[in-house]
């Protein structure tokens, strides 16, 4: 243990007597995709997915040779073509899972010379799985996200699993993981639904399925667990022979001073790829103008941003009310910094870099040619904690045997590891610096392992708050910045993209940042110090009535208020136009009247429309604390008559305990309720914070 005490007493200032007594988990918020009428469990009413709609979801992909698409649907001809021994599909919605099958192919490789291809389901037909020859297998890693639903896309195979009844599947072996959570009611329902139908088209698992939880951050070592299992399957059942666990690399990086500073990406968003499966595609991704930008809150312990983007130069950037804006971020200058002190990249941030995969059946996930800077700032997400298997494939490339050992004993001690993930937020760049502070301590870390091991910078998406008919060519978002303090340690633990945020706010006020700093400029300049920034919009199923006669009751907590501004501003001008529109009860709920977003916008709206009524509930007020569930608790029977008698439309935007005890009070008090929702065939509307857990810098 002398060795992980030093790491702890010397290079992070926790205790380690702490760290090795005991393990605290670290509390997440979860906003939620939640239910419009699914107030009672039994009523649930399950969308049919559209199986296009992932390509709104998709990660940015080079356009040239290295960024190779899938060359044919069938997998069982890709296996052949490509000599993989087995497949590993994913289904992945943020990101993780896919991070996940890719560690995984690693392995596979490394531990057992085993060649696995890492596959996307929306790539490749369902029904040519049963093409997989009967000496290879398959691994599903499959997550599941809000009420149940697959991610999206994986949806187009679990909707082909439920209605296929011809083709089976005798032939194939497999495993499977799945991503869930447990603060959700259908924990996991996407694995479970693939692997009740494997089973039932006569396909043979070799493992129980292993699931992983991430109510206390335990994805990856829910996954690291079951991989052992796994491992111990390839040994004793499959007759894999494992060897001695050594790094080979997956991609080529070199440089190449010839390139043109024009031939390079330097930082750009790229365009998703385009899917097999559809015709819709992502909505360009341009540099909007911020035409607005200030804050919500006169508070000094928290932000809330109200911003406004310019869209008129861009005619094929158009949006509905309810739809989501996608917001790219840079990662701040210190952690870029950090990073490129411990590689010793100082005088190389800006040479060309080529990257090429070394195997034809292996994309590469970020542009190529682009230099240090571009992946570093803007291409990779280096400010998420560092996975314990990843520290554990960093120890190979230590300095010296004796931080090695430091890296290993770190790696290798599960309660240590999460204790200091509690106390302190482990970056890469933190984590290097902190075992060996030298400049260019770590040169010696191949490139290739650093791009297989770092997810690519995703956007954060936020909800529109303001209304496509009355401001079709200016789009504003609501955005709560977080800087969370760690539950022990006190350390702050800021968003990404809200601090990225609040930086321009702060830098179009000419007020000093007060978080961390990031590089306005964009790449090119193309951002012009923070008076654009890279967004597109993503289309959501987060409408409003087609038919504004309809009564609508909206629940909302915080920044979940944002997408119910827009509602309330559209249908008051569809009211002063002289349609005829339903009611609308709004619940929301904040700490005070001082967090009250939108107060005098809002009042005036109630004021000059007799159907508007906005219902507030302040938790942590001087007088009597209530929470927005409390509130619709105390107007039960007119939610239940809006819903039952009037067929209103229902939406809830906020956390999911929120949610869920809304959901809980509601169904006790109309007990009787039940059998009347049944046959009205009540309608279900999702909304998502993106402002929440996702956005934080310690979350991949």
């Amino acid at each position: 243990m002398a060795t992980l005490s030093r790491l702890v007493d010397i290079c992070f200032p926790v205790s380690v007597g702490s760290i090795l007594q005991r393990t605290q988990k670290d509390d997440y918020a979860f906003l939620v995709f939640i239910i419009l009428s699914g107030i009672f469990y039994n009523l649930y009413i399950k969308q049919k997915p559209d199986p296009y709609y992932h390509i709104w979801f998709e990660k940015p992909q080079q356009t040239d040779d290295n960024a190779r698409g899938t060359d044919t649907s069938d997998i069982g001809e890709k296996l052949e073509d490509a000599k993989k021994d087995l497949v590993i599909f994913w289904g992945s919605q943020s990101g993780t899972a896919e991070t996940l099958a890719n560690r995984l192919v690693r392995d596979c490789r490394s531990r057992f010379g085993l060649d696995a291809l890492a596959a996307d389901l929306s790539d490749y037909d369902p029904e040519s799985i049963t093409n997989i020859p009967a000496a290879k297998f398959a691994v599903f890693i499959v997550s599941t996200y809000g009420e149940g639903d697959p991610s999206d896309n994986a949806a187009h195979f679990l909707s082909w699993l439920g209605t296929n009844k011809t083709v089976q599947f005798s032939k194939l072996r497999y495993v499977a993981f799945g991503l869930g959570n447990k603060n959700y009611k259908f924990y996991n329902r996407a694995i479970d639904v693939v692997v009740e139908a494997l089973g039932r088209l006569g396909a043979n698992t070799l493992m129980p399925v292993g699931k992983s939880d991430d109510s206390n951050g335990g994805t990856d070592e829910d996954f690291a667990e079951w991989k052992q299992s796994l491992f111990k399957l390839f040994r004793e059942k499959l007759g894999f022979e494992e060897r001695p666990d050594q790094y080979e690399p997956t991609l080529c990086v070199v440089e190449d001073t010839s390139l043109d500073d024009i031939d390079l990406n330097n930082g750009e968003p790229i365009k998703a790829r385009t899917s097999k499966k559809g015709g819709v595609s992502i909505s360009p991704i341009q540099a909007l103008p911020i035409k607005v930008a200030r804050k919500l809150l006169n508070t000094t312990d928290r932000n809330c941003l109200h911003l406004e983007l310019d869209t008129n130069e861009f005619p094929e950037l158009k949006y509905k009310t309810g739809d989501h804006l996608a917001v790219w971020p840079s990662n701040p200058t210190s952690e870029v910094q950090r990073l490129v002190n411990a590689l010793g990249l100082q005088a190389q941030t800006r040479t060309p870099l080529l990257i090429k995969s070394l195997d034809r059946a292996v994309q590469v996930k970020v542009p190529s040619p682009t230099t240090w800077e571009a992946l570093l700032r803007y291409y990779l997400e280096i400010c998420a904690p560092v996975p314990r298997e990843i520290i554990l494939g960093l120890a190979q490339f230590a300095p010296s045997d004796s931080l090695k050992a430091i890296l290993k004993q770190l790696g290798e001690d599960k309660d240590a590891y999460h204790e200091l993930c509690s106390r302190t937020h482990v970056t890469l760049g933190r984590l290097l610096e902190s075992v060996s502070p030298a400049p260019g301590s770590w040169a010696n870390i191949p490139p290739s392992f650093l791009l297989e091991s770092l997810p690519t910078l995703s956007p954060r998406y936020y909800s529109i708050s303001s209304s496509s008919i009355v401001s079709p060519k200016q789009i504003s978002i609501t955005v709560a910045t977080s800087s969370e303090d760690s539950p022990t340690h006190g350390a702050p633990v800021p968003g990404l993209t809200t601090n990225y945020l609040l930086a321009i706010e702060q830098n179009k006020r000419h007020e000093l940042v007060s978080g961390p700093t990031y590089d306005l400029s964009g790449p090119n300049a193309a951002l012009e110090q923070g008076g654009k920034l890279f967004a597109h919009i993503r289309k959501s199923k987060f409408r409003l009535p087609t038919l504004a006669k309809h009564p609508v009751v909206m629940i909302a907590s915080g920044s979940g208020i944002a997408p119910f501004r827009g509602f309330l501003t559209e249908r008051a001008r569809l009211a002063a136009i002289g349609r005829e529109v339903g009611k609308s009860l709004l619940f929301f709920g904040c700490r005070s009247s001082d967090d009250y977003l939108y107060q005098d916008e809002l009042t005036e709206v109630q004021g000059s429309n007799k159907n508007v009524e906005i219902v507030t509930a302040f938790s942590r007020s001087s007088e009597k604390k209530c929470y927005v569930q409390d509130r619709v608790q105390e107007r039960d029977e007119e939610v239940a008559k809006l819903l039952l008698e009037e067929n209103a439309y229902f939406y809830i935007c906020g956390s999911a305990a929120m949610a869920r005890d809304v959901a809980v009070r509601l169904v006790s008090a109309l007990p009787t309720a039940t059998a009347s929702i049944t046959p009205l065939n009540p309608r279900r509307s999702i909304a998502q914070d993106s402002s929440g857990p996702s956005d934080r810098m310690r979350s991949p």
